[in-house]
C-alpha cells in the first residue's frame, strides 16, 4: 500500500513536469509554472558553479505580524537615537530583536555533528510565521532541500509517508536552502504536496553558517532533548527513515502499526474522488472541442452538456466538504475540498454566465480558472486517495 502511494506522487512529480512543458499554457498561472520548472533545470545544471548565490531576503514573504513588530523596533531604535538611551527602552529593542531575528542563534555547546546540541534558528514558514527550532519541542527530522536538488526532490515522498505515519509524533522540517518563496512554494506545495513544516532559507544563513553541507539533501535527526542522534547525506529511503525515524521516538513506525482510516469515510472519499476525476475529463474534453471549434459555444447540445457539467462540480463540492475525515488527515482532505470548491463556485458560475451571455471571452476566462484548479485537484486526489489505500 505505501508503495503504492509513493508510486502516485512520483508519477505526479513526473507527470507534472511533462505536461507542464508540453501543453500550451492557458493561464498565467501556468505560464510560471513552466518557468519555474524550466529554471529549476538550468539551477541544476549550474548549481555547483554559483552555490553562493543567494535567493533574496530573509524576511521575504514575512507576515504582517512580525512585519509590525520590526516596524516597531525600527522606531524605537529612532526614538532612542532622539531622547537617549534608558534601561526601558534598551530592554523594549533587546526583547524585540531577539523576537525578530531571523537565522543562527548561538548556544553554548551547539554544533552540526551528531551527539552534540543542534544549532538553533528562527526561520520564516511559507505563510510568513516565525518558527524557532528550540521552541518546537519533541523529536525532529530536519532536512535540508532546493528544488534543483533531483535526490531531495525525490526523497520528499518518503518524508511526507512517514510524516503521516508518524501521526504527530515527530516534526518534520525542510528547510529550503538559498530559493525564494515562490520557488519553495511551488515544489513543496504543488510538485511534492508535502504538508510537513517548510522553512524559507532564502540567503543560505544556515548552510554558510551553522549547518554547512557537504551535499544534498542532507538529513539531521534531532532527540527531544535536542542532541543530534543521527545525520544522513544523501537520500535517505524509507526503511532507514522508518527506523530512524523510530529510533527517535522509540516506537516502530509503518503504516501497519497506525490505526485505519475509517472504512465509511475512505470509501466515500474514493467514490467521490473517482467521480470528480471523471467529471473532470468529460468536462475537460467539451472545453477542449469548444477551443478547437469556437463555433459550438452557440451549439444548444454543446451548451447543455457544459451548464451539467458545472451542476456536477456543485454537487462533489457539496459531497466531498460534507465528509468528515480522522483529524490526522483534515490538512489533506481540506486541499481536495478547497480545489473542488474553486471549480464549483469559481468556475461553475462564470461558466454559466459565459454561456448564457455566447461569451467567448468570459469562456477563456472560465476554462482557464477550471484548468488551473482541475491540476490543484488531480495533486490533492491522488495524495489523499494514498493515504487512505495506504491506512486501509
Amino acid at each position: 500500500m505505501a508503495d503504492n502511494f509513493l508510486s502516485r506522487l512520483r508519477q505526479k512529480q513526473q507527470s507534472y513536469v511533462l505536461f507542464t512543458f508540453l501543453r500550451r499554457p492557458y493561464s498565467r498561472r501556468d505560464a510560471i509554472n513552466r518557468v519555474l520548472v524550466i529554471a529549476a533545470i538550468v539551477a541544476a545544471i549550474v548549481a555547483p558553479i554559483f552555490l553562493g548565490g543567494r535567493g533574496g531576503d530573509v524576511a521575504e514573504g514575512a507576515g504582517e505580524e512580525f512585519l509590525a513588530k520590526r516596524a516597531e523596533l525600527e522606531q524605537l531604535k529612532e526614538q532612542r537615537d532622539q531622547e537617549g538611551r534608558s534601561d526601558e527602552l534598551d530592554a523594549l529593542i533587546e526583547q524585540l530583536e531577539s523576537e525578530t531575528h531571523l537565522g543562527y542563534i548561538e548556544r553554548d555547546g551547539d554544533a552540526s555533528d551528531k551527539g552534540a546540541l543542534a544549532p538553533d534558528f528562527r526561520l520564516l514558514d511559507l505563510e510568513g510565521n516565525p518558527h524557532r527550532l528550540s521552541e518546537i519541542g519533541g523529536p525532529i527530522v530536519l532536512n535540508f532541500w532546493a528544488s534543483w536538488c533531483e535526490p531531495c526532490i525525490e526523497e520528499m515522498p518518503e518524508f511526507e509517508l512517514v510524516n503521516q505515519e508518524a501521526a504527530g509524533r515527530v516534526t518534520f522540517i525542510g528547510i529550503n536552502d538559498g530559493e525564494s518563496l515562490e520557488t519553495a512554494e511551488q515544489f513543496a506545495n504543488e510538485v511534492t504536496m508535502v504538508s510537513y513544516l517548510i522553512l524559507l532559507d532564502p540567503t543560505k544563513s544556515m548552510t554558510d553558517g551553522p549547518y554547512p553541507l557537504v551535499g544534498r539533501p542532507t538529513t539531521y535527526f534531532i532527540g527531544a532533548d535536542g542532541i543530534i542522534k543521527e545525520l544522513r547525506v544523501g537520500i535517505v529511503d524509507l526503511e532507514t527513515l522508518r527506523k530512524l525515524v523510530g529510533d527517535l521516538i522509540g516506537e516502530d513506525v509503518g503504516a501497519a502499526e497506525q490505526d485505519a482510516v475509517p472504512a465509511d469515510y475512505g470509501e466515500a472519499a474514493i467514490i467521490i474522488l473517482d467521480s470528480g476525476r471523471a467529471n473532470y475529463a468529460a468536462a475537460a474534453e467539451l472545453i477542449e472541442r469548444w477551443r478547437g471549434q469556437p463555433e459550438v459555444l452557440s451549439d444548444p447540445g454543446w451548451q447543455r452538456n457544459m451548464e451539467a457539467q458545472t451542476r456536477a462540480w456543485s454537487d462533489l463540492s457539496e459531497q466531498i466538504a460534507a465528509l468528515a475525515p480522522p483529524e490526522r488527515w483534515a490538512d489533506i482532505h481540506e486541499r481536495v475540498s478547497d480545489s473542488m470548491a474553486q471549480i464549483a463556485n469559481a468556475a461553475g458560475p462564470l461558466v454559466r454566465d459565459a454561456l448564457e451571455a455566447g461569451d467567448a471571452d468570459g469562456m477563456q476566462t472560465a476554462t482557464t480558472l477550471f484548468d488551473t484548479f482541475r491540476e490543484l485537484f488531480a495533486l490533492a486526489a491522488d495524495n489523499l486517495e494514498g493515504v487512505i489505500e495506504t491506512q486501509q
